[in-house]
């Protein structure tokens, strides 16, 4: 294993060592037809690696490159998530705040479900409010069918993965922000920090990008964005990005610096066994800590970004085609089984 600091004396020869290794194996990947996107990598302030491949459109031969959209899948749900965690830093939310105090009217199984648990997936709600991605869809109408679905164990006795809990979550900061969704996280999230290539599916605001088209699964050499949004995807997913955009946004979160100076980074604060508050993943693989969120689409898009805190290092990719035999786990593959051997090494 590499010595657990990337920015040790030794590190120019080893850094250039890791570049080399890592363009040649990501190369032969590519070079056997086996993804399309863009990769990049950074140790503390460092970066260390950045490559696109193939092509965002395969018609027009159009080539991938960072600033390239792309869908992000559910590592929308961590703008949900720091939405949230704004109006708690700013007192107009508490993570113990019930469904009830929001939606006094809410069925008697759910009023007690917290803020707390269903940003860490611990509310019990089951997963999906929706038959697909795209159903036509209000957000009154997705609130009475997430409140319909039954408890599949104890609050916070039970982890199970719930989209159905983060398009709650956001129609609660329509709720305490009196504004939508959207608005909320252009004013509060994506403007500050410049993320102009970020946005929601079908927005006039960044319909001017380039966006990569998706291959593998579905429809597949279309786009999700102009399908557009509804309730049965708000909060969940439904959100594009480039790969700089969202390695900002991940440093970002890092960092802490979607909250005053002042306070903890909510973000990073562990919930439980599995979850930091932020919709961050902590475990540890290959022998070390690591902090995840990822997410997938059945339309050839995959994401993710990971940070391993012991080596200071960032991984971000942004995947517009699938592994063949990955399919909509390229990007966990990606990362396990061809980067983070050659990081770790």
């Amino acid at each position: 294993m590499a010595e657990q600091n990337l920015n040790s004396s030794s590190d120019t020869k080893s850094s250039q060592d890791l570049v080399s290794k890592l363009s040649n194996e990501l190369h032969r990947l590519h070079e056997e037809e086996r993804f399309d996107g863009t990769i990049i990598i950074t140790s503390g302030t460092k970066e260390l690696f950045r490559h696109s491949y193939g092509f965002s459109d395969k018609t027009t031969r159009l080539e991938n490159t960072s600033e390239v959209v792309t869908d992000i899948g559910s590592i929308s749900k961590t703008f949900t998530a720091a939405a949230i965690l704004k109006l708690v830093s700013e007192d107009k939310l508490e993570l113990e705040t019930t469904i009830a105090d929001i939606f006094p009217d809410s069925p008697i199984d759910k009023k007690e479900l917290t803020i707390r648990s269903l940003l860490s997936h611990s509310s019990g709600l089951d997963n999906f409010h929706n038959e697909t991605d795209f159903d036509p869809m209000s957000k009154d109408e997705a609130i009475n069918k997430i409140f319909s679905l039954r408890l599949l164990g104890e609050q916070s006795q039970t982890i199970a993965y719930s989209n159905a809990a983060y398009t709650l979550l956001a129609a609660i900061v329509e709720e305490v922000a009196q504004t939508s969704f959207q608005t909320y996280v252009y004013e509060n999230l994506l403007n500050p920090l410049k993320l102009n290539d970020t946005g929601f599916y079908g927005d006039d605001h960044i319909r001017d990008s380039i966006f990569a088209k998706g291959y593998g699964g579905r429809d597949s050499g279309k786009t999700t964005f102009e399908k557009g949004l509804t309730w049965a995807l708000v909060g969940q997913g439904g959100m594009v990005s480039s790969a700089n955009d969202l390695s900002i946004w991940f440093s970002a979160i890092l960092d802490g610096k979607l909250f005053p100076d002042s306070q903890d980074n909510l973000m990073l604060q562990k919930a439980n066994a599995q979850w930091f508050l932020g919709n961050i993943r902590h475990f540890s693989s290959w022998g070390t800590l690591s902090y995840y969120a990822g997410g997938s689409t059945d339309f050839g898009y995959t994401a993710l970004v990971q940070y391993l805190p012991d080596f200071e290092v960032s991984i971000v990719i942004l995947l517009n085609s699938y592994i063949d035999e990955y399919g909509n786990a390229s990007h966990q593959k990606l990362s396990k089984e061809h980067i983070f051997p050659i990081l770790l090494e």
